[in-house]
């Protein structure tokens, strides 16, 4: 098993502060994103399988995963689908793109992003940033119910939606799809599960959906043609991404919060 690199920093509990773990076949890739990546108070920990990297899972507990999806003895996808039995933490997958159905797989087995190589090495950083923060408002006590930032509130409990104090009517349609979105705020859903969650089994057409998102996003973000709240990632879905307030703060609370 990998160790962490010397740029960890233990807390006195003995856990850093953020775990990574790369598992990537290529030394070479392996080397360089653990010297890219490096950086304050953060453990790096490397895996050159996915059999290797699903015994660390336990053990490890990390924050974020990066990982290819070419192996030479095993089926990436469905080293996704295993990551995500184990881990509610994000996974990132830096790979070659080979066609968008490869994508659009990715996410369906349980990926969180696509990362095509070759790519700069700042907008990885960035990601997984987004990430880490996205997972961290998320929580892991349960589904989430109430949001508030500066410029938008949202209590399910209340079946309220405020924008800049301003309550804001919505039909049942577009209340469903903010309420899902949110329930799951800062991991994709994809079509067929707002779908679902908006027609229920009344029988339902694909491009009602894409209207219903823009009749959201026309009420609740403050520039519609450049979404902040409800954001598209392309063939699969969207993903309400969680806004600090100026002071950096955010409100979210869950089911048992």
């Amino acid at each position: 098993m990998a160790q962490p690199t010397d740029s960890s920093r233990d807390r006195p509990d003995g856990r850093a502060e953020v775990r990574i773990l790369v598992v990537d076949p290529s030394p070479e890739m392996r080397q360089l994103l653990q010297q890219e990546l490096r950086a304050g108070q953060i453990s790096i920990f490397v895996a050159a399988r996915p059999s290797e990297a699903l015994a660390m899972i336990p053990v490890v507990s990390p924050d974020v995963i990066l990982t290819e999806l070419a192996f030479p003895d095993h089926d990436g996808f469905r080293f996704c689908q295993q990551l995500r039995a184990l881990t509610s933490s994000p996974i990132l997958v830096i790979s070659a793109v080979r066609s968008d159905r490869d994508v659009i797989r990715a996410f369906d087995m349980g990926a969180d992003d696509f990362i095509p190589k070759p790519f700069a090495f700042a907008e990885l950083r960035a990601r997984v940033q987004a990430h880490l923060r996205r997972h961290h408002w998320r929580g892991k006590q349960g589904v989430v119910t109430y949001y508030a930032d500066d410029h938008l509130v949202v209590d399910l409990r209340l079946q309220e939606v405020r924008v800049r104090g301003q309550r804001v009517r919505m039909s049942r349609i577009e209340y469903r799809l903010l309420a899902c979105l949110l329930e799951n705020a800062g991991r994709v859903v994809p079509h067929e599960t707002l779908l679902q969650a908006g027609w229920e089994d009344q029988g339902w057409d694909p491009h009602y959906l894409k209207l219903y998102i823009r009749h959201l996003r026309n009420k609740i973000e403050p520039d519609p043609s450049r979404p902040r709240y409800i954001v598209t990632v392309w063939g699969v879905g969207y993903r309400f991404c969680p806004q600090p307030s100026p002071s950096g703060s955010i409100g979210m609370r869950s089911m048992e919060g």
